[in-house]
């Protein structure tokens, strides 16, 4: 340790971190011992956010070292705060990469001897990170941080701090028997949060199937708020819990399913049974209905408004897969459409992708989003004519289900739409439609007309293709060809009528872009006799 009068004696300006030289370091770290709380707090969080910047140690983070530890022990502000900045020094994950977290954890290590007793400080935040710290113990500090952290582990009364503990020996304790042996009895521990940080480091060992009493213990145990799994947390050293019980259960579909049924049924903490629901069908796409059986029991649950976005956020992803989705799923989403908050269009539009009308009878003012997600879904005539209605739609979604037939009959509202707000999407469908009407050929005009190229071009393209004069669309794409590949599928959409422009489709056949090649290579549908080789069969 390094006491704050020897910290002139670095040279701080030779060492950086992520925001330039060390020479503001020693300011921060003399006020960590000031009386005054709050500026001891500012400048901790400086110091994380300049020499622990997102996790990264620099040269003025090693050189920190001896002197935080000092600061942990002697500093009456913030000793918890400290430890965890210490613990980052050594790097983020179990193992440091070669460089400045090789040496920070080796800087670490060798304070460690003077922190152990800080593990049976009355603050458990303290206990907590002086675990966190105890991680980096080097030769000649591990039997002394081995024997200290299984007495904290044995004793502390802090179910996070034993927990912690127990993570830390199995990384740490030299003796693989013990270890081994440690965890087994832990399986029973009184304690969740020990027995499930136990069944994942055993399950780590295993292969899949994996055995159904460790997985049993995980269910049972790791749906406990005790257990810290918040994947927002500070984990230096002992890995992020969260990510941990991902990468085991992603090679297990139904140990997958398992867990996340039982973390759903004890309340979704943090939202972490929700995420190993999400996991199933996102490893093993056949388990799509179960996955939304699970998410749909997940919804009452209390969350946070992020969780709760992540959560919609998955049952979006799922839902326009769903033949016959869960009963339960709407009745659960209702709440939060009804909602007012930030979520509500989240569940209004899982509502409208799952087809429930009840958007439209219960929900007072649905969101356009939704809408159009209800009437793709249900391709119903009513639901679509609303979608196109609303002023705030961008209906591009819904245009792509629509057939010919539909468009016919809500030809009007499509042409009021078209003058409203008109996208490329739009007048290309008209072309395929193939709805013959002169007020449709002149609002297409009008768009020929205009500013956009990409629209102009689709324009005058969808104008050829529903019988008017081909002739502006060859000379527009001749020009544009000419210029660049951008426009070759506008050609393509013209078929046998864009005989004339093959010469510049060949052309782009060695095009630099792989992209170009591939559409310059599809047929046009051109006749055979007139097309170059490429394109005859």
């Amino acid at each position: 340790m390094r006491s704050p009068e020897e910290l002139d004696t670095i040279d701080w300006q030779s060492l950086y971190h992520a925001y330039g030289d060390g020479t503001d370091v020693p300011d921060r770290i003399r006020a960590l011992y000031g009386d005054d709380a709050d500026r001891a707090d500012t400048a901790l969080s400086e110091l994380f956010n300049h020499v622990l910047h997102q996790g990264t140690v620099y040269p003025a983070t090693v050189a920190a070292v001896p002197f935080l530890a000092h600061a942990a022990v002697h500093a009456p502000h913030g000793r918890a705060g400290v430890l965890a900045l210490l613990a980052g020094a050594g790097g983020e994950g179990p193992v440091p990469r070669a460089g400045d977290q090789e040496e920070g954890h080796a800087r670490v290590g060798a304070e460690v001897a003077g922190l152990l007793h800080l593990l049976g400080d009355d603050d458990p935040q303290v206990r907590r990170h002086a675990v966190r710290v105890a991680r980096r113990a080097s030769a000649q500090t591990l039997p002394a941080a081995t024997r200290e952290l299984a007495v904290t582990y044995a004793t502390d009364p802090a179910p996070a701090v034993r927990a912690e503990a127990l993570i830390v020996l199995t990384r740490i304790d030299p003796d693989p028997r013990a270890r081994t042996r440690r965890l087994h009895d832990a399986l029973t521990d009184p304690v969740a949060a020990v027995r499930a940080v136990a069944a994942l480091a055993l399950l780590e060992q295993e292969q899949a199937p994996y055995p159904a009493d460790l997985v049993a213990v995980l269910a049972d145990a790791g749906g406990d708020s005790e257990l810290a799994v918040n994947r927002l947390e500070f984990f230096p050293g002992i890995g992020d819990t969260d990510s941990r019980v991902a990468a085991v259960l992603a090679h297990d579909p139904d140990a997958t399913a398992t867990v996340a049924r039982a973390w759903i049924a004890q309340g979704n903490v943090e939202g972490r049974g929700a995420r190993r629901a999400h996991e199933l069908s996102t490893h093993w796409r056949d388990r799509e209905h179960d996955t939304l059986a699970l998410l749909a029991a997940a919804l009452p649950h209390p969350t946070t408004p992020w969780d709760l976005s992540e959560l919609l956020g998955a049952v979006i992803r799922w839902a326009p897969g769903a033949t016959h989705p869960d009963p339960s799923l709407g009745d659960n989403l209702m709440p939060h459409a009804l909602a007012d908050t930030t979520t509500a269009e989240l569940a209004q539009l899982t509502l409208g992708l799952l087809g429930d009308e009840r958007l439209l009878t219960t929900v007072p003012d649905p969101q356009p989003r939704p809408l159009v997600a209800l009437a793709a879904r249900t391709q119903d005539l009513d639901h679509q004519r609303l979608a196109l209605r609303h002023r705030h739609a961008c209906p591009d979604e819904l245009l792509a289900t629509l057939t010919s037939h539909a468009a016919g009959t809500l030809l009007r509202d499509l042409k009021d739409l078209l003058r409203r707000r008109p996208t490329v999407t739009l007048v290309r469908r008209f072309g395929d439609w193939g709805i013959r009407d002169p007020e449709l050929l002149d609002l297409l005009a009008d768009n020929a007309r205009g500013n956009d190229d990409e629209l102009a071009t689709a324009a005058t393209v969808a104008a050829a293709r529903l019988g008017a004069d081909p002739a502006p669309a060859l000379d527009l794409l001749a020009r544009r060809l000419n210029d660049d590949g951008l426009y070759l599928e506008e050609a393509g959409r013209l078929g046998p009528t864009a005989a004339p422009l093959l010469p510049l489709i060949e052309d782009r056949l060695t095009d630099a872009h792989a992209w170009t090649r591939t559409v310059a290579a599809e047929p046009t549908g051109a006749s055979p006799a007139t097309a170059p080789k490429q394109f005859r069969s």
